[in-house]
This record gives C-alpha cells, sequence and structure tokens, in this order.
C-alpha cells in the first residue's frame, strides 16, 4: 500500500513538474500581451518583470484607440485597468463587436475620497443638508467659495470615476442615471461650476499634490482614490490642515484584468492577476483580499457604486466640453 501511495505521488509529480515546464515554454515562446494602464504607476512596473510583453499608457489613450479600431487583432491578450473602462470600450464598439468578453472580478479596490482644506469643511459644513461631500463643493464653486479639483477626465481614467462619484451626489445619492439628465439645465450650471472653479494646474503633480505643495493656492479641495491620498497626506507638512472625506454615495475604482476569453485568459490570471500583481497593488496602497484597511477607513460598498458606463462615457465627453 505504501509503495502505491509513493508512486501514485511521483506521478502525479512529475505531471505537475510537467504542466509547469510546458507553461514556461508557452509563455517564453508566445508570451501574452498585456497593457497597463498608466493610472496604475508601480503595479505596472512589477507586471513588466513578469512573463508578459507589457505596454503601459494611459487607460483613455487604450480605450479611445480600441474603440475606433477595425482590425482583426486588437494588439494586446489583456487590459489591467480600473473598471468599468472595459465595458466603456465594448460600448463604443457596438458595429465592431466586443473584445473584453472575460473581465474578472476586481483584483484590487480604491474608495474614492475628498481631500479637503479643514477651514473649508468648518465654513461649509452648518450650510450642508448632511455633509461637506460633491453636491456641497458644487453649491460653493457656483458662489466663488471653494476651488475643487480632480484629475482631468480628458487624459486619467480616474477623472471619469470621480466626476460620476460627484453627478450621482448632486442627484440625491442615484446611480440609475441617463443622459438626458446631463441635459437639465440646473444640473449643467452646477456642473460648469465645478469643473471650472479651480486654475489648470501648474506643476506636474497630482491636483492632491499641487493642493498640498502649493498650501492650497490651486486648490482647496480634491476629488482622488485612497490609494494615492493616504500616502500623500501621511507625508505632507500640512496634512493637520486637511481633512480626508468619504462622501456618500460611497463609490470605488476597482482593478480589474480584462480579456476575450479562453485559454489566453487563464494564461493571463496566473501572469497579469496572480500574487505578485496584488502584492503590488496592496504596496500601492489598493485594498486587496486579506490586507489591511487604513486605520478609521470605512468597509468597501459591495458594488462601485458608480454610475453605468454608457452614462461615464458620455459625462467624460461633457467634462472635456466644459474645460475648454
Amino acid at each position: 500500500m505504501l509503495a502505491l501511495v509513493a508512486a501514485a505521488a511521483m506521478v502525479a509529480g512529475s505531471i505537475a513538474i510537467r504542466s509547469r515546464l510546458d507553461q514556461e515554454q508557452e509563455d517564453e515562446a508566445n508570451p501574452v500581451r498585456v497593457v497597463c494602464a498608466a493610472e496604475l504607476g508601480p503595479v505596472c512596473d512589477a507586471l513588466r518583470r513578469t512573463a508578459a510583453v507589457v505596454t503601459v499608457e494611459p487607460a483613455v489613450v487604450t480605450a479611445d484607440r480600441l474603440g475606433r479600431s477595425t482590425a482583426d487583432d486588437a494588439g494586446l491578450d489583456g487590459w489591467l485597468v480600473p473598471a468599468p473602462w472595459p465595458q466603456i470600450v465594448d460600448i463604443r464598439r457596438r458595429t465592431q463587436g466586443s473584445l473584453f468578453t472575460d473581465v474578472g472580478p476586481p483584483l484590487a479596490r480604491s474608495p474614492l475620497v475628498l481631500a479637503v482644506r479643514r477651514t473649508l469643511v468648518d465654513s461649509l459644513t452648518p450650510g450642508c443638508a448632511a455633509e461637506v461631500g460633491w453636491k456641497c463643493l458644487g453649491d460653493a464653486a457656483a458662489a466663488n467659495k471653494a476651488r475643487p479639483g480632480h484629475v482631468d477626465p480628458d487624459d486619467d481614467a480616474l477623472g471619469a470615476l470621480v466626476v460620476g462619484q460627484a453627478t450621482a451626489a448632486y442627484f440625491g445619492g442615484s446611480v440609475d442615471l441617463s443622459t438626458t439628465d446631463l441635459e437639465k439645465q440646473d444640473y449643467a450650471r452646477w456642473f460648469r461650476a465645478l469643473e471650472r472653479a479651480a486654475p489648470a494646474r501648474t506643476s506636474g503633480g497630482s491636483p492632491l499634490e499641487e493642493m498640498l505643495g502649493t498650501t492650497f493656492a490651486t486648490y482647496d479641495a480634491v476629488g482622488t482614490i485612497e490609494a494615492e491620498a493616504v500616502p500623500v497626506l501621511a507625508s505632507s507638512a500640512v496634512r493637520d490642515r486637511v481633512v480626508l472625506l468619504y462622501p456618500s454615495p460611497m463609490a470605488t475604482a476597482d482593478v480589474v484584468l480584462a480579456s476575450a476569453g479562453g485559454d489566453t485568459a487563464r494564461r493571463l490570471r496566473d501572469v497579469a492577476g496572480g500574487g505578485d500583481i496584488r502584492k503590488a497593488l496592496a504596496d500601492a496602497g489598493w485594498r486587496v483580499d486579506g490586507r489591511p484597511a487604513p486605520a478609521n477607513a470605512p468597509p468597501l460598498p459591495p458594488t462601485n457604486g458608480l454610475p453605468s458606463p454608457g452614462f461615464l462615457d458620455a459625462l467624460r465627453s461633457l467634462a472635456e466640453e466644459v474645460r475648454r
């Protein structure tokens, strides 16, 4: 019996080793091609150390290219990117057919947050019905009492998520929105004031870095993700003058790995969705299962809490028009 068990274990081990060798040979001979959203920062550097052939570029650049492409080969096997950008691409490609039939569950998540100058929070709180959030900031911007900012949705994939959260807040927290809502005059005036409240960035840093680096000379409130805000604020000399808020409805940026499915999807998950990439995401401040959340941070919602992908794409176009 012992000899039989030992023999079976040896056979199983040899099969596993052979399978691993076959996969390594396949990865060397025909490596998977992964586009990594530049918005993920050092996570893309970790991906470069895998067996994949990696291209790093802003997600909006990838989306614009893939949305127009009619080629049989899209030039990639997978896309590591914040959701719902794969769905946005497929909506744009209605006539060409979907590219991303396999979008995996989030590898990591990060709440959308507001970093607000403490004195601004104090001055706005009495007039805000429930909390200092996007609706209240937009009202204050229209009255020249606040200068909120965020990354430009035309340049950064996260910008569309931020304005999506802000717009949902304007409509009472509802994410069941349609493009006809964007045409309402009261909303249009509010959104224009919000987007034009702050001057253009003067440095090469993010809006949050510029707000802190200029000691609030440009912005006095910035919408970003927790993964950026927590470490940047921790190292800032003016961190005690900033309040970090989790506005409602709580929304999240969720990093996903998207592909066309099939055997390539399995190889992609092994290469670009494995433990090394999850660790890189956690090290970059994203929330990953099994890792503790930042101290005093609220729990994540069950979904991303954002309007539909099609609505976010239309909202991105509206933001581009308003910012001209």
